[in-house]
């Protein structure tokens, strides 16, 4: 083979060596940009669910003020509710149009959900217009209840689109995972608050009492609204420095929990005693629902915040496309330019120099290369192949770094960041399986619920530094006696959850009384020296027949409630 054929075999070598390392930068950089892309559409067509869930929960208002309005009124609380119920249509079409246009067949579930909604929405609408037909003689408070409970059911199939729709950003962008969380514990707050003043509705309109389960109702929804304003201070830590989040968390105290919230608590106070709640639906509505808007202002804050930073992300992924474009590109020019100042000038040193091309053609990192003595084509050549080299190493150990940093985010959006045991979200998609094959082979599953007592008031007594030492702590001590199979989670603020497979609901129990007497008996040490004692109330539910997460959950829930009222650090079971 000829010198001059051998150099041309040699240096389609190296082209064809540098393709694919150009290739692959290239590839790897529009990868992030096409990622960046997607995020962004993912977030919008988040918030657009979110839009809709809003706009279906704020026609509640109109609704309920319209089924307990005077007379003289109707007219004027009938426009309101034709133009709620107007912008529920079009903010639900805008969102399945959104949807429907996105080729990722990971939007399905959430097309099939919304459609649902869309779809139960009419016939709730229904039950709301029946109600408005009826004198006030002719109404009951079970139908005006069942009227409120159709246009509240539609919510949990919009947030569940919204977890779905959150999972598909968060995997295009971990980095949207914070703001997506804060703006999902928003929507939940507003969801909640809203809730809570439906539940006011057929009181109102009948003029009557509350009734024992509506007050367990209201208990639990006043609950789970303290624990996501708790829940809104630890999740948005990194927005502390944000002045409009800041401003925006301001008004949200000074608003709703300074203004609508005390109304609500009155009118509660007012529905234990007697009936006389002096307003009507719709002076309820105008009286409550206009603090409410604060929670939305702060969601929306979170969300030009997360768009504006995913944005940001987005050209950055850009620019470095194009850089990496252009300088390949260059890259290839300099090659040829290279190329042909060697075949012109260099024939005989080409052999040892194909040699450590082959080389590292065929991935022998450990190939020396020698090193240039001269400052001429050759020792240009030289130093080039230790470049690449070095290069090809470098790409080697940052795709390791990067695997290492994906399996490090994949942990920590499966754990609690405070307590590093399992978040919510990992325990249901662990509890989901272990459910599936209790049901499928018959065989026993408990689950436990607990709450540290009075643990706002270690916060507010000790500060919560130590009240988040203390959640830790409390933690580890769990965790040494529980088993490998148990699932153990943060399942809100002071409250945890546990899974137990293999066990009825009399082990349970059992399980549930020796973290009771453990946590009892046990003194946390605090930083400045003093010891804290701390009890926890538990609620006990088991498998029984084909009863789903939630079920069971809500058992043990409303157990931990009757352990909550029998004087707390107690285990109670469901049923």
């Amino acid at each position: 083979m000829s010198l001059n054929r051998l150099f041309w075999l040699v240096s389609l070598a190296l082209m064809l060596l540098f393709s694919v390392l150009a290739a692959r930068i290239v590839l790897i950089e529009w990868d992030a940009y096409r990622r960046g892309a997607r995020s962004v559409d993912a977030v919008r067509v988040v918030q657009l669910t979110m839009l809709a869930m809003e706009k279906i929960s704020v026609e509640r208002g109109p609704s309920n003020a319209l089924m307990g309005g005077d007379p003289e009124a109707l007219p004027a609380l009938r426009k309101r509710l034709d133009a709620a119920r107007r912008d529920s249509d079009e903010a639900l079409f805008h969102l399945l149009d959104s949807l429907r246009q996105e080729v990722d067949p990971r939007y399905a579930p959430a097309i099939r959900k919304i459609e649902a909604v869309r779809q139960a929405l009419g016939p709730a609408r229904e039950r709301i217009d029946q109600q408005v037909g009826l004198v006030r003689w002719q109404r009951s408070s079970r139908e005006i209840t069942e009227a409120v409970d159709g246009m509240v059911d539609l919510i949990p199939m919009l947030v569940s689109s919204v977890a779905d729709l959150s999972s598909i950003a968060i995997r295009s962008d971990p980095e949207v995972l914070d703001g997506l969380t804060g703006m999902r514990v928003a929507a939940s707050l507003r969801e909640y608050a809203g809730q809570v003043g439906s539940k006011f509705t057929a009181p109102v309109i009948m003029q009557r009492p509350l009734t024992k389960s509506e007050v367990i109702e209201i208990g639990k929804l006043y609950g789970r609204i303290e624990q996501l304003r708790t829940l809104l201070d630890i999740q948005m830590r990194a927005y502390k420095d944000n002045a409009a989040f800041r401003t925006a968390l301001s008004d949200l105290d000074t608003q709703y929990f300074g203004q609508g919230f005390p109304f609500l608590d009155g009118l509660l106070q007012t529905g234990l005693l007697s009936g006389s709640y002096g307003v009507s639906t719709a002076e309820l509505a105008a009286r409550y629902v206009p603090p409410m808007a604060s929670i939305l202002r702060l969601r929306d804050v979170i969300l030009v915040d997360l768009i504006r930073e995913a944005e940001i992300r987005h050209r950055q992924a850009f620019n470095l496309l194009v850089g990496a474009i252009t300088m390949t590109l260059f890259a290839f020019v300099f090659f040829f330019m290279l190329l042909y100042l060697v075949r012109q000038r260099v024939l005989r040193p080409v052999l040892k120099a194909t040699q450590l091309v082959v080389g590292l053609a065929e991935g022998n990192h450990d190939a020396p290369i020698p090193q240039a003595r001269h400052k001429d084509e050759i020792g240009d050549m030289l130093r080039a192949l230790q470049v690449l080299k070095e290069r090809s190493l470098e790409r080697i150990s940052l795709a390791g770094e990067r695997e290492t940093l994906i399996g490090q985010l994949q942990l920590s959006s499966n754990t609690d960041f405070l307590t590093g045991v399992l978040n919510r979200r990992a325990f249901f998609a662990q509890s989901e399986q272990q459910l599936a094959i209790a049901q499928r082979y018959g065989r026993n599953l408990a689950l436990v619920l607990l709450d540290i007592d009075h643990f706002k008031r270690l916060n507010d007594s000790y500060g919560h530094l130590a009240g988040d030492n203390v959640l830790r702590n409390a933690v580890q001590k769990i965790a040494q006696l529980l088993r490998k199979v148990d699932v153990f989670a943060r399942y809100g603020g002071e409250e945890f959850i546990i899974l137990l497979p293999e066990a009825d609901l009399g082990q349970g129990v059992a399980v549930a009384e020796k973290l009771r007497a453990m946590l009892a008996a046990q003194a946390f040490a605090l930083d400045d020296g003093r010891e804290l004692r701390i009890t926890a109330s538990f609620g006990v539910s088991a498998l029984v027949t084909e009863e789903d997460l939630d079920q069971l959950i809500r058992q043990a829930d409303e157990a931990l409630y009757a352990a909550k009222h029998k004087g707390r650090n107690r285990v109670e079971r469901a049923g």
